[in-house]
């Protein structure tokens, strides 16, 4: 029995980060298994968004379709929706909608996991990580080090970097990063015909406009710095370059038709970008760099931040002491700031017009995109920064000579300190500035469970779950009450187009970042009247137009979120009915009765109560046409 004590307690010793990470996979499933469609997950640019565009393609069986129509924005091209060629898209394909969201939740830590460890072991073995020190006029480079010793590191903070609550619909091509880096290492040093394979495949789990053509970005000035510094072509990356670049083409060749080879003007000619004084771009460099951005919010500025800045200013100080300059170059830790430096930088400049006017000169077909999604690199550069940090400590509490009791110590804090930085993670909507992690999905789910627990089984009314949210039943009921055709066309009033979306109705309004500019035209002729009365909402959809929706004329903003709506439940409806009629509108399904229905040419014929929220459908008659003659007597 004592042996087998032992050999347990030398396991856990060698395996306790597996076994952590395995804890949290299975106490997650779990929980999931038992809330099911109870859990609460991100509505803002996901279940508004993404979810339902993947939710249609399976509902009309559009996936690998060439030219296909979809339900939303007046039967828009199903071109403009994710390449089938995608990891992410496929789990939609196979699985049922909120499985398969799941499981990409997963995978998306599996995948941090695997490149992270991979790039590490390659970086550790192969160069080091240690600092350069300097010995007279001669500089030691890092030492290749036994990657054993930090294995456990390794898992905890790849591990920390898979669970980042970021863009979940994008979650996958954030937590690839690390493993295309590994690829091209690998290319780079140990080319091989699988190597360049599997740099071919990489956009099967990246996305070329939030991703990949950043990493090409980056991966052309490492060609450069190095063809310079060596005095050597690197035909390697070079050809890793074509290969990254034809993959992407291949698997998002849709996307590729539409900005090469379609002349329509789309809402991009019009949107108007926020053109910010110099003190306010500092102000937003700031914030990126110590806070990220929604939809890269890493959750660093609690742990991470504070460990990286004081190690940053006690390394450097180090270098200049000793007098060496090349150790401040080479550092990998200093790369990684000068990378997070950059990539703040540049999301702050691109709030000035006059950068961005130089930029869509010099490359007009990119007018209106977003070049400061260099962001989304951040989240990486951050935890590999931490990484370096923790790994030197660690190297030093080992080999620097220290008696065993403090080095043990030193150990066991680095290793809370990773612990910590999880924990925050996890946690942080409860940690003060800690509102903006709105896709810390398993956070809001656990206590979500823990409200109904206080409240006799009662869900929060401040929010909607994912099945509340959607509400398949409510929906279908409506559908079946009203004798509901596929491809009659409807519009939403203070609710979520993409609630219909999902639901198999076809919306003449929608969500999209990418359609035609005629067709705003035409809906701001539906919406006018709402928006002569909210010069907010005007702004709003003129400057942008993304969220095609009809607007409330006596309501600045409405929590459609919530089950509540903000304790609306009658509203006026502005529209001009008969520009929306000559839309095609049938039906208008509406979260709030329609208190003026008769004068906008609407008639109630249907209602029904859901899990959390009431739902009127009203059918649109066409409007009668006054003789001008007639309007004059």
């Amino acid at each position: 029995m004592t042996d087998f004590f032992e050999t347990l307690g030398r396991m856990i010793s060698k395996f306790w980060s597996f076994i952590l990470v395995g804890l949290f996979l299975i106490c997650t499933a779990v929980l999931y298994k038992i809330v099911g469609g109870n859990s609460y997950i991100a509505i803002h640019d996901n279940l508004d968004l993404f979810i339902p565009q993947f939710q249609m393609m399976r509902n009309d069986g559009t996936f690998f379709a060439l030219e296909a129509d979809t339900d939303f924005l007046n039967s828009i091209s199903r071109n403009v929706l994710p390449s089938e060629f995608s990891l992410y898209t496929v789990l939609y394909m196979i699985l049922p909608s909120f499985k398969a969201y799941i499981v990409g939740y997963y995978i998306k830590i599996i995948i941090a996991m695997i490149g992270s460890g991979l790039l590490a072991y390659d970086i550790l073995t192969k160069e080091g990580l240690d600092t350069w020190v300097k010995r007279g006029v001669y500089y030691i480079h890092p030492v290749k080090r036994d990657y054993t010793n930090v294995v456990s590191l390794t898992v905890l903070i790849s591990f920390t970097y898979g669970i980042l609550n970021l863009f979940p619909a994008f979650g996958i091509p954030f937590a690839s990063i690390p493993l295309i880096i590994y690829f091209l290492r690998k290319a780079y040093l140990e080319p091989s015909f699988w190597m360049f394979l599997l740099i071919f495949c990489y956009p099967f789990l990246s996305y070329f406009s939030y991703h990949g053509i950043f990493i090409m970005g980056y991966l052309v000035i490492a060609i450069i710095w190095i063809w310079i510094r060596k005095h050597k072509f690197p035909w390697q990356l070079a050809l890793g370059l074509v290969l990254l670049a034809a993959g992407s083409v291949i698997c998002e060749y849709r996307l590729f038709a539409t900005m090469l080879f379609s002349n329509e003007v789309t809402i991009r000619s019009t949107m108007v970008e926020a053109n910010l004084s110099v003190i306010e771009i500092l102000k937003e460099i700031a914030a990126s760099w110590a806070s990220g951005m929604m939809h890269a919010n890493d959750a660093h500025l609690y742990i991470v931040l504070p460990t990286c800045v004081i190690y940053f200013f006690y390394l450097n100080s180090k270098y200049i002491k000793d007098g060496n300059s090349i150790g401040i170059v080479h550092d990998y830790y200093n790369l990684c700031a000068l990378g997070i430096a950059f990539n703040s930088v540049v999301y702050g400049l691109y709030n000035s017009g006059v950068i961005r006017t130089v930029f869509e000169t010099i490359v007009p077909p990119l007018k209106g995109w977003q070049f400061n999604r260099t962001i989304f690199f951040n989240p990486f550069l951050w935890y590999a920064s931490f990484f370096i940090v923790c790994y030197r400590i660690i190297l030093d509490a080992s080999q620097g000579g220290m008696e065993t009791k403090k080095s043990f110590i030193i150990k066991i804090s680095t290793y809370l300190l990773v612990l910590l930085a999880i924990v925050v993670v996890m946690f942080q909507p409860a940690l003060p500035f800690g509102q903006t992690a709105r896709y810390d999905d398993l956070f809001y789910t656990a206590y979500g469970q823990y409200y109904r627990h206080c409240h006799n089984g009662e869900s929060n009314r401040d929010n909607l779950s994912y099945k509340e949210f959607y509400d398949t039943e409510l929906f279908e009921s409506l559908k079946s009450e009203i004798g509901y055709k596929e491809g009659e066309q409807c519009v939403a009033y203070l609710m979520y187009p993409a609630q219909l979306e999902y639901n198999d109705i076809s919306t003449l309004d929608g969500y999209l970042g990418f359609y035609s500019q005629d067709y705003k035209n035409k809906w701001r002729q539906v919406i006018a009247p709402a928006l002569d009365m909210q010069p907010t909402s005007a702004a709003y959809f003129d400057e942008s137009g993304i969220r095609c929706i009809l607007f409330s004329g006596n309501y600045e903003s409405v929590p459609m979120y919530s089950g509540t709506l903000g304790g609306i439940t009658e509203d006026d409806l502005y529209i001009d009915s008969k520009a929306l009629y000559d839309l095609g509108c049938k039906y208008v399904f509406s979260r709030v009765k329609i208190t003026n229905a008769e004068d906008v040419n609407l008639s109630l014929i249907a209602s029904g109560q859901g899990e959390a929220y009431k739902v009127y459908v009203y059918e649109l008659s066409e409007p009668d046409i006054v003789e001008e003659n007639e309007e004059i007597k």
